[in-house]
């Protein structure tokens, strides 16, 4: 299996990554983006890629697509957040749709997201029309909501404040178990990864999975 990654040097995206290289399924990583991951593998290869027009021969014959790319609402306006969440995304389902319609297409999304594209947060209209994109793209397209994310593989988010929720989470994952709501708030890079890989090889029910089926997903 090959798989594509957009946003591998990100917190998430490194979570793709490395489950991507430690499956014994998968023979080609081929991350794509502005920045390399700073890994060297011998399963990966990197794209560095501004915009992102270009990439039908590079797209032509991957099997699944891990989509990881994204930035906070508040750091950039109206249009750049589009750009960067809708136009960038959309993008590269069009040239993985044309050549490889049959590929699994897996885009993170977030809780609340707003899939009737109506609400009045922004943020969650632009995430829903993107979701909406990919599924209706992909009979094979997917979108996953997790909720708060921890970072796993020794991998540090690039938000200070990302950071900081982490630290200050951690203590309390064992008592959030105990009292039951961890599988509906809670989960990590690894586990996103491991899911990503669950439903290229295997698909899912639901085209859309919250916190609590991200955590359910079986895993190898």
């Amino acid at each position: 299996m090959k798989v594509a990654i957009f946003g591998a040097s990100g917190l998430i995206g490194d979570g793709f990554l490395q489950e991507s290289l430690r499956a014994h399924d998968v023979t080609e990583v081929l991350t794509i983006g502005r920045t390399p991951s700073g890994l060297t593998h011998p399963k990966l290869r990197h794209l560095t890629h501004s915009d992102f027009t270009g990439l039908g021969n590079e797209l032509a014959d991957i099997d699944a697509c891990f989509w990881a790319l994204g930035v906070s609402a508040s750091l950039v306006d109206a249009a750049e957040y589009e750009r960067i969440t809708y136009g960038y995304t959309s993008i590269a389902a069009q040239y993985i749709a044309a050549t490889r319609p049959e590929a699994t297409f897996v885009y993170v999304s977030g809780g609340g997201t707003d899939s009737t594209e109506q609400g009045r947060s922004r943020w969650a209209r632009v995430k829903g029309r993107t979701e909406n994109l990919i599924i209706t793209t992909f009979p094979k397209g997917y979108a996953l909501r997790p909720g708060f994310v921890l970072p796993a593989h020794h991998k540090r988010s690039n938000t200070t404040a990302y950071r900081w929720g982490a630290t200050a989470i951690t203590p309390l994952i064992p008592l959030l178990r105990r009292l039951g709501p961890a599988p509906a708030l809670i989960t990590d890079t690894g586990q996103l990864g491991r899911t990503a890989l669950h439903l290229a090889r295997h698909g899912w029910p639901d085209h859309v999975l919250e916190n609590r089926a991200i955590t359910a997903a079986p895993h190898p």
